[in-house]
């Protein structure tokens, strides 16, 4: 686990990494991982105006993330087919405590099986590639921007104090829907996140298409 976490990258070095590899076509492969699959994009730099590519999602049959031979095949050939330069991969965050959940277990079982299955990541080229995590909602800065949305260090959030006598069916309810945050994300708008967030004049200028992706 230590020496998975010590292949982690800032999001700025994924970015970066973009940067220099621009003109040779490179692109960075966005992927999110979900209870029963993982969705696969990428994408070029903004500056050359191509949207954001969802390809195939990579499923799982028996309901659960199962990294097997294949998953590494298929991960080595969309890095090879698409020069890809760096990674993110979804952190999907608690939206009302900002903490790890559920879905961020996920992930961290994912990429952990991934690292078994590539033999400490010698054998897979996806951990030869920066990589890093990303937090699409920005749950963490949104907490710190309300107080009302902040948890002290025993997980209680003062927003949930209010009384509310009118409860209707858009209410969020944490015990429903907070071990699932990474099934309302899509693989694209990760990467049109990020991307806003690193480049935030290129990613305004650039996309013509409403939704800014393609699928393949």
């Amino acid at each position: 686990m230590q020496k998975l976490l010590s292949k982690l990258s800032k999001p700025s070095k994924v970015a970066s990494a973009l940067d220099w590899k621009k003109f040779n076509g490179s692109t960075v492969l966005s992927l999110n991982f979900h209870q029963d699959r993982v969705g696969i994009a990428v994408a070029s730099h903004p500056s050359t105006g191509t949207p954001c590519i969802e390809l195939e999602p990579l499923r799982f049959s028996e309901n659960h993330i199962a990294i097997d031979d294949a998953c590494l095949e298929r991960f080595s050939k969309v890095i090879e087919d698409y020069k890809v330069c760096g990674v993110v991969v979804s952190w999907p965050l608690q939206h009302d405590t900002g903490r790890m959940g559920a879905a961020c277990g996920r992930v961290i079982y994912a990429l952990e099986q991934l690292w078994e299955k590539s033999n400490g990541g010698t054998d897979s080229v996806l951990f030869q590639k920066p990589f890093c995590l990303w937090d699409s909602e920005h749950i963490v800065p949104k907490q710190r921007e309300d107080p009302a949305k902040r948890v002290d260090h025993f997980g209680r959030c003062a927003d949930y104090g209010k009384e509310d006598l009118k409860p209707n069916e858009d209410d969020y309810f944490a015990s429903k829907e907070r071990y699932h945050e990474d099934e309302l994300a899509v693989v694209c708008d990760i990467w049109n996140d990020y991307c806003q967030v690193h480049w935030p004049e290129l990613y305004a200028n650039s996309f013509s298409e409403p939704d800014g992706l393609n699928r393949k």
